[in-house]
């Protein structure tokens, strides 16, 4: 039987791309707070994303994550790449 829809692989890449978003706050040693202000997404938003309490975050939530980190989002998508910066 084929599977339509793969829900354990985007959750999987779902995990793999906030890692490398809270990997790369951490790295330019920025808090929740400062990463809320540059990106414009709530401090409790980014809090619920980091903790994978969020399921799905907007495709728009994490553009603006990764713009404010100067990190492509096509290397946060890409599960061979580690996040570098733009």
């Amino acid at each position: 039987m084929t599977k339509i829809f793969d829900f354990e692989y985007y959750e999987i890449k779902e995990v793999r791309v906030i890692y490398k978003l809270k990997k790369k706050r951490k790295e330019k040693g920025w808090t929740q707070l400062k990463l809320s202000e540059k990106s414009g997404v709530p401090q409790p938003t980014i809090s619920q994303i980091e903790k994978g309490n969020r399921k799905y975050p907007t495709h728009e939530n994490i553009r603006k994550l990764a713009k404010a980190l100067e990190v492509d989002i096509r290397e946060l998508e890409d599960e061979n790449e580690s996040a570098t910066t733009v």
